[in-house]
Formats: C-alpha cells, sequence, structure tokens
C-alpha cells in the first residue's frame, strides 16, 4: 500500500529516452526531410544558429506528455496478451505455466501493433512540430504557423 517509485519506472524511462533522444531526432528529420542541410554538423549548426538550443527540442512536448500512458498500454497489452496465452494453453486458471516462444512471439505482435497504432499519430505530430523552422523570439508579434493547416480554412 505505500508509495513505491519503482511503480513509475516506465514513466520515468520513457521520459528520459525522450529528453536524451529528441535532439538527435530532430536533427534526423531535418536532414530526413531534405531542407538543405548538407551534413549533420551542418544541420546542427543550422538549427542552433538559427533556433537556438530551444530549436532541437521543438515537439517534445507531446510525446513527454503521452509517455506514461503509451508505456503503461502497450507492456499491459503485452503482459495480459502472454498471461492469456499460457492460461487458455494449459486451462487451468490457477496454475501459472512459464511462457513458451510462441507465447512470446505473439504476444510482442499484438504489442507492436498497438505500439504503431499508439505510437503513429504521437510520431505526426511530432514530426510536424520538429519541422517548424521559425526561430523562437522574445515579445513582438508572433506568426504561428498550425501544425494542421489543412484544418485552419
Amino acid at each position: 500500500g505505500s508509495f513505491q517509485l519503482e511503480d513509475f519506472a516506465g514513466w520515468i524511462g520513457g521520459a528520459a529516452s525522450v529528453i536524451v533522444g529528441h535532439p538527435l531526432d530532430t536533427v534526423k528529420t531535418r536532414l530526413q526531410a531534405g531542407v538543405g542541410y548538407g551534413n549533420t554538423l551542418s544541420c546542427i549548426r543550422t538549427v542552433y544558429r538559427r533556433e537556438s538550443v530551444f530549436g532541437f527540442f521543438k515537439g517534445m512536448s507531446f510525446p513527454l506528455a503521452s509517455i506514461a500512458v503509451y508505456n503503461s498500454v502497450v507492456f499491459g497489452v503485452f503482459s495480459n496478451t502472454q498471461r492469456f496465452l499460457s492460461q487458455h494453453r494449459c486451462r487451468e486458471p490457477e496454475a501459472s505455466p512459464p511462457h513458451t516462444l510462441s507465447d512470446l512471439l505473439l504476444a510482442s505482435m499484438v504489442a507492436g501493433v498497438v505500439s504503431v497504432g499508439l505510437g503513429g499519430p504521437v510520431d505526426l505530430i511530432k514530426i510536424r512540430l520538429q519541422m517548424q523552422t521559425q526561430p523562437f523570439r522574445d515579445g513582438g508579434e508572433h506568426r504561428v504557423t498550425p501544425v494542421f493547416p489543412h484544418l485552419c480554412m
């Protein structure tokens, strides 16, 4: 019944991976878009010069906010699928048989489908935000480019 930090390990690990990996993901996304960056180092210098260090973290808020839900759903689907397969293979609900390789494979496939279904929309929003190359400004009038311009008609 007491508070356990281990219960939040999935969220903490997921958040750490987003924070550490997002700047590199931003560079990769910009390079893949072929916007005229010559190479990786050129892309890093250009992003930093035009947008400051904050340019590397564009689009990070949505993946960071959703990582806890994403991890809990994907790992929950995996473990529940594995448990379901084990119980139906053994036909004894109270027995806890060892997991077979086929159980692991099928549970991983089901979790993968769920992962793609949840991760696709998150990645779409993240990439659209990463591709907004306007520099951050202090004060004054701001022109905001919509993430989904076709919805703003």
